[in-house]
């Protein structure tokens, strides 16, 4: 009968043990597991690229996913980085600022949005699943008028074009 009532009492041990170890805790729930991103880039540039890099910011990522890829020339510096970001639970903050840009249409009918001042230009429209896009172009580490580097609209708009 001791044995018997030894082995109830070990079971019952084991049972609130497993069950300790299943219940979720709240950490875990909000820790869900990789988040999987696909993005298309571009393959033609309006100047020779020998230099790519990708860089992911992950500073703060339950609340920003950013990607930023550069296109770079060693020689002529200059530089275009398409910026792909989404900030979470903010959908306004996903959406383009028109507010001094020029409206252009992209090929699927998006609409994109220039702007450009003395060092730079760039394209911004608002990408698939919630995603704010922007080529940014610039020479000499965005430190020196663009001049005769200066690129024309189409350009950025068919880079625009390429990663839809």
């Amino acid at each position: 009968m001791k044995n018997k009532m030894s082995y109830y009492i070990l079971l019952f041990i084991a049972f609130l043990l497993l069950s300790a170890c299943n219940t979720p805790n709240d950490d875990m729930k909000n820790n869900i597991g990789p988040i999987m991103y696909d993005f298309k880039e571009p393959v033609v540039f309006p100047f020779d690229v020998n230099d790519i890099s990708t860089e992911i910011d992950i500073q703060n990522p339950d609340y920003l996913h950013q990607f930023i890829f550069h296109y770079y020339n060693e020689e002529t510096t200059q530089k275009i980085k398409y910026i792909v970001s989404k900030v979470l639970d903010e959908p306004k903050d996903n959406e383009v600022s028109k507010e001094n840009k020029t409206e252009y249409k992209l090929a699927n009918g998006k609409s994109a949005y220039y702007e450009e001042n003395t060092t730079s230009q760039s394209i911004w429209w608002e990408n698939e699943n919630g995603f704010l896009a922007r080529f940014v172009y610039y020479t000499n580490g965005n430190t020196s008028e663009l001049g005769e580097f200066k690129l024309d609209v189409k350009e950025l708009v068919e880079l625009a074009n390429q990663v839809q």
